[in-house]
């Protein structure tokens, strides 16, 4: 027994394998002479955004950094050896125009959606150039998603392996980049050094002055731009050197694609048409039971014993509900019925149709309760931005309605027009502006009882631009002070303690405004 035990391995020794292990592989980088440069500049314009659109408000600046990044983008599209075709010369062209919101609008909700649109805008052209793919794609949400997220995160460490890879026998180029790399480590440790001690001695804040004040806001600011700023450029510079790549990985095919979405068809149409028919006539009962609540709001009159707030909040929460709980029946009648795509039956395209008709007959209602509450009460941002938002909603249906008759409908590409279409009408509409001038027009016309003059100037100074050509009638009703103080305090308090905030067209018409009434 003991000679048994002093044979047995220990379980402290490594254990003997009997087929050697595969190596663990590195990932091979391949670069261009030119990335070394772009992956710097990324970097550079991680820490444009980081400043100009996270930590302070946009504006001009803000416009300048997308319109460098597009430019960016479009220079390494060229060095790749890569060609635009007609139709992603007309999205640049979009891009560079909506680049403008940032400079001609105070809004910062509009500021953050443009943000959200312009990024997604650049990195789909950048990478479909690269993939050989036209303004979209048929499976578009699929293909965006890989080129924001999936690609770039992938290929996250790429800027550094490509600031390295400078070929060793070039001794002068390997100089350049080891004293560019140090100053791009030691330059911003450096600042929010000189940041700190002047933020702790007069003297050193004196002696620094050329570099303009420098309050401790600004180093906490600089010490998370610097945080933030250097994820954000590489992630930039991911996603061109990804898109570069396209060529060696490129899109999935819409071959690819149908086989996948081919294996969801499981669900037999009998049982879904089972499934689909007591909820069609629960809604068809819905309709006729509640005719005189629905269409009391197309005849312009309020149901009796209801507030227009309770009226419309009621109808744009039973709209989206009801909106969402179709769309997911529709998508699981046309994408996992046994039966279904271009040979479909004519009951899966029948009960489609008749949600999709349904639907947009609740938003219709909808919208003509949400007209019915404007009237009564005026514009806020809430009522415009819902507006908005059912409008959409009912193109996205009218589109899915005609695609159960057309099934080689382009769909993806239909949408996406649509959607930039009505996103530039309310970027380039100025809510604010409109709400004031909505509400202020029909106050001095006496078709509105209260213009709701506090609510306005909570608004941007989209709205304070309006509110100041109505001096008069603000004046004759005694309220005008209530904008003034407001729009004063802006322009003498808030403006020197926060410069960032008067970065745009608006911020600019209101200074000079308050500047010329001062000193008539």
């Amino acid at each position: 027994m003991e000679d048994f035990i002093n044979q047995a391995p220990s379980v402290l020794e490594a254990p003997v394998y009997p087929y050697p292990q595969p190596a663990v592989q590195k990932k091979k980088w391949e670069f261009q002479p030119h990335d070394a440069f772009f992956a710097l500049l990324a970097l550079l314009l991680g820490q444009l955004f980081a400043r100009y659109a996270l930590l302070y408000a946009d504006g001009f600046f803000t416009t300048g950094c997308f319109l460098l990044l597009y430019l960016v983008s479009a220079i390494y599209i060229r060095k790749s050896g890569c060609k635009p075709r007609p139709m992603q010369h007309v999205l640049g062209a979009v891009i560079c125009v909506f680049t403008l919101v940032f400079s001609l609008t105070a809004s910062e909700l509009l500021h953050g959606l443009c943000f959200v649109f312009l990024i997604a805008a650049i990195v789909w052209r950048t990478h479909a150039v690269c993939g050989g793919k036209g303004f979209v794609t048929r499976f578009f949400p699929i293909d965006l998603a890989d080129s924001l997220l999936a690609k770039p995160v992938s290929h996250l460490s790429a800027a550094p392996h490509a600031i390295t890879a400078t070929p060793k026998k070039n001794s002068a180029a390997t100089a350049v980049k080891t004293i560019v790399i140090g100053l791009l480590v030691t330059i911003p440790l450096t600042i929010a050094v000189a940041a700190l001690l002047a933020s702790a001695d007069s003297a050193i804040a004196d002696l620094f002055a050329f570099l303009g004040d420098l309050p401790a806001i600004d180093t906490i600011r600089f010490f998370w731009q610097i945080v933030f700023g250097i994820p954000i450029g590489l992630w930039l510079f991911a996603v061109l050197y990804s898109s570069a790549k396209r060529k060696e990985i490129p899109f999935r095919s819409d071959e690819d694609y149908i086989e996948k979405f081919n294996g969801l068809r499981v669900i037999p149409n009998l049982g879904l048409y089972a499934g689909v028919t007591p909820i069609c006539l629960l809604y068809l009962l819905y309709v006729f039971t509640q005719t005189n609540y629905f269409l009391s709001a197309f005849a312009g009159r309020l149901p009796e014993g209801m507030l227009y707030s309770e009226y419309a909040r009621r109808g744009f929460f039973e709209l989206c509900a009801i909106a969402v709980i179709n769309l997911i029946v529709i998508l699981v009648l046309t994408g996992c019925a046994k039966k279904s795509g271009e040979n479909r039956p004519k009951a899966l395209t029948f009960y489609a149709v008749l949600l999709c008709c349904f639907t947009l007959f609740i938003i219709a209602t909808a919208l003509a309760k949400m007209f019915l509450y404007i009237h009564a009460y005026g514009m806020t941002q809430l009522r415009v931005y819902t507006t908005w938002f059912m409008i959409l909603l009912a193109a996205v249906f009218l589109i899915l309605l005609v695609r159960q008759f057309a099934a080689k409908l382009p769909t993806a590409a239909i949408l996406s027009g649509v959607f930039i279409v009505m996103f530039a009408g309310l970027c380039f509409g100025r809510p604010d502006a409109l709400i004031a001038e909505y509400n202020l027009s029909r106050y001095a016309a006496g078709t509105l009882k209260d213009p709701d003059l506090n609510m306005l100037c909570f608004l941007s100074e989209d709205a304070y631009n309006v509110i100041a050509r109505y001096q008069d009638t603000l004046e004759r009703d005694g309220i005008w002070e209530v904008y003034y103080n407001k729009a004063k305090d802006k322009v003498t308090v808030d403006y020197p303690y926060h410069k960032d905030r008067s970065w745009n067209l608006p911020a600019q018409i209101l200074i000079q405004q308050i500047h010329t009434d001062t000193t008539r």
